[in-house]
């Protein structure tokens, strides 16, 4: 089968140099192998596999070309690759049309190493081609080669956190929720700074970095920020697997001599204990830390720097963040070059060891969240003086940037929404409140602010007691500039549509756009009240989201959060990762946890790749047995329906079709 896709793409140094390869290469009527994955990944630093499947794509100037034969190398070096030396695996060539999933048929691989591949085919005339671009993938590390050490301000047991998942704000009063607070350490909920120093004495190769900061963090190296990821590591069930995420550095981003990892620590969904609006109260403990770098030399030597006992911490700028209700930031309390080498660290605390969380370790094979696009301000309305309500121009998920220019101590506070009431102030009624972020001004010039570890749904911003870039009242502080970040998974898209009706168009704007706010560390059901992985919505917009954004990666890392949540008799939740457990139908719904069933089919069908189906079969059994003790005369009756289905009738269960339609349907499918 030919797939036909359209890729809009930036014109780069890169992409010129790709198309004039390709007319060099095709010229005379050869076929080019490109764009090779590992694991469909490009380039991977996290293949698990031990035998990882290698595939490629084909390219001809000539209509009616195909490959009949290929020969792949692997090298332990690309010095020899490039001599043609595939000593770790050289197919000989192989006489076959296929050019996916290619398992790798080599010795055993080693974990943690670096291998080079490429890649040769012939044609349905017998030409060879010439060798492809070289690809390269990294294996993966197990636990017991990383030998976790978990660090941070304070130990779990002194925390006195909320231990369960049956904390939910529907349960409670604000004289409870404010004794779940008070109970607690409050250095429990802090976003903290960690710090190492250490000495490099010879020339690097390169690092590896092995880290998983919960719920998130950002790293740095001698004060630059490793990586582009927002939100990182991604959501997982912290007491099943706890995702960890793989660097590779290069000599330039050390210095010869002293140089300085720093870490900032935030909150996430590890850990929702927080003022202001929640959906629950769950925490898997406070923020911590696990961290191993394995710097190469090129005498060959190696060197590890891990977390331990040695390093050292202090309370972060960030006075407060959660998930669900924003984030503070009081600019006083930045410490000027806490994560590079000459920062005297004497007045901070040494690190405390931690209990590990109780999940497993595995690499993140699933791609980042990232900020994905910025917009200015589309129009802005002052409905009183020095209070402005601002429209973006898009509905996004994400969090705002602010330059801001006043007094030392003057706080701004920024408010968002997706929606307005009709005096023109933002609404968040529907969407979960109170939600906003303060920033506390050190009192210097033009101060730039964004947001580390909180999203909300929004388009509009409100601030009040602002000047906005001109300073007519010398008291206020003045906004300068105002930008949305808008946020969302870094899969990248596989398709796009057009046609010549633009209502057509702008509906699948729309929907993109809805889903773009959505496609975060789960699929999420909203960006801002819940932001819940409901399993319903991957499996009834599968088709749509495989045709429109590349999923590979994306899916494997979904079903193994939905075998982290299945219930030993079978049952798989609503919810997953299921953080809170709500009971009743919104905790069992088939329509909702036949996605475990139907998600690795739907992942065959449009990949070609079983493996899914091999991995995942006991899950998807145990499922389909389980709803068989669920019927009577093979009829399902119980769960959601057709949930919100259209209607005068309010919101809620199905009013139009009766409930074990729906639920006995999908135990048939």
């Amino acid at each position: 089968m030919v797939q036909l896709k359209i890729y809009k793409v930036n014109i780069s140094k890169s992409i010129l140099a790709f198309i004039f390869v390709f007319f060099f290469f095709i010229s005379n009527g050869q076929v080019l192998p490109v764009r090779l994955t590992t694991e469909m990944a490009e380039n991977p630093l996290a293949v698990v596999e031990n035998q990882p499947r290698l595939s490629w794509q084909l390219v001809s100037k000539e209509s009616h070309a195909s490959q009949i034969a290929y020969l792949i190398l692997i090298a332990s070096s690309e010095e020899k690759l490039n001599n043609d030396d595939g000593d770790i695996w050289n197919s000989g060539r192989v006489n076959s049309d296929k050019n996916l999933h290619i398992v790798y048929g080599g010795n055993p691989l080693k974990n943690e190493t670096k291998y080079f591949w490429k890649v040769k085919v012939w044609n349905q005339s017998g030409k060879i081609s010439k060798w492809s671009r070289t690809a390269t993938f990294r294996t993966a590390s197990l636990e017991s080669d990383l030998h976790p050490t978990w660090i941070g301000a304070i130990t779990k047991a002194d925390s006195h956190l909320p231990e369960g998942r049956t904390y939910h704000t529907a349960t409670f009063n604000r004289e409870k929720k404010n004794s779940f607070i008070n109970a607690s350490d409050s250095l429990a909920r802090r976003s903290i700074m960690l710090r190492k120093p250490f000495e490099t004495k010879k020339e690097i190769k390169e690092a590896v970095v092995y880290i998983s900061g919960l719920g998130h963090y950002e790293l740095t190296i001698n004060g630059k920020k490793v990586g582009n990821s927002q939100f990182a590591p991604l959501w997982t069930d912290y007491d099943k697997t706890v995702n960890y995420n793989i660097y590779e550095l290069s000599a330039k981003e050390f210095q010869k001599g002293d140089n300085v990892i720093g870490v900032l620590l935030g909150n996430g969904m590890y850990n929702t204990l927080a003022e202001r609006y929640t959906k629950f109260f769950v925490s898997f403990g406070p923020p911590t830390l696990f961290f191993k770098m394995k710097i190469k030399y090129n005498d060959g030597s190696e060197e590890i720097v891990k977390s331990d006992a040695t390093w050292k911490y202090s309370k972060s700028p960030i006075t407060y963040n959660s998930i669900f209700g924003g984030e503070d930031y009081n600019a006083n309390l930045e410490q000027k070059g806490w994560n590079r080498k000459g920062f005297k660290d004497s007045d901070w605390k040494k690190v405390v060891i931690q209990e590990a969380p109780k999940g497993v370790l595995r690499s993140q094979t699933a791609p980042p969240v990232t900020i994905q696009k910025q917009y200015e301000v589309k129009t802005v309305k002052e409905l009183k003086p020095n209070f402005y309500v601002f429209d973006m121009g898009q509905n996004l998920s994400g969090f705002p940037t602010i330059k801001v220019k006043g007094k030392k101590g003057q706080t701004i506070r920024v408010w968002v929404a997706e929606g307005l009431n009709e005096e023109g102030t933002i609404a968040q009624g529907r969407s979960g409140k109170p939600y906003y972020y303060d920033y506390t001004l050190k009192g210097k010039d033009v101060e730039e602010w964004t947001p580390k570890f909180s999203f909300y749904g929004y388009q509009y911003v409100q601030i009040e007691n602002i000047n906005y870039k001109e300073d007519k009242n010398k008291d206020l502080p003045t906004l300068v500039e105002l930008k949305s970040n808008f946020i969302y998974n870094s899969a990248g898209e596989a398709g796009s549509f057009a046609c010549s009706n633009e209502i057509f168009n702008k509906t699948h704007e729309l929907i993109n756009n809805s889903i773009k706010s959505n496609f975060q560390s789960v699929f999420t059901d909203c960006p801002q009240r819940e932001k819940l992985g409901w399993l319903e919505e991957i499996q009834l917009n599968g088709p749509g989201l495989m045709f429109n954004y590349n999923l590979q990666n994306f899916i494997p890392a979904t079903m193994q959060n939905i075998s982290d949540s299945q219930r030993d008799n079978g049952l798989i939740p609503t919810i997953v990762p299921e953080y809170v457990i709500f009971g009743g139908d919104f905790t069992d719904s088939p329509e909702w946890g036949v996605t475990g069933v139907i998600l690795p089919w739907m992942y065959y069908e449009y990949y070609g790749d079983a493996s899914l189906l091999e991995k995942y079969f006991p899950v998807m059994k145990n499922y389909v047995d389980y709803l068989g003790t669920k019927a009577t005369n093979h009829i399902v009756s119980h769960g959601l329906g057709d949930w919100y289905d259209y209607g005068t009738h309010p919101a809620g269960y199905s009013k139009n079709s009766p409930i074990a339609l729906s639920a006995t349907s999908h135990y048939y499918y």
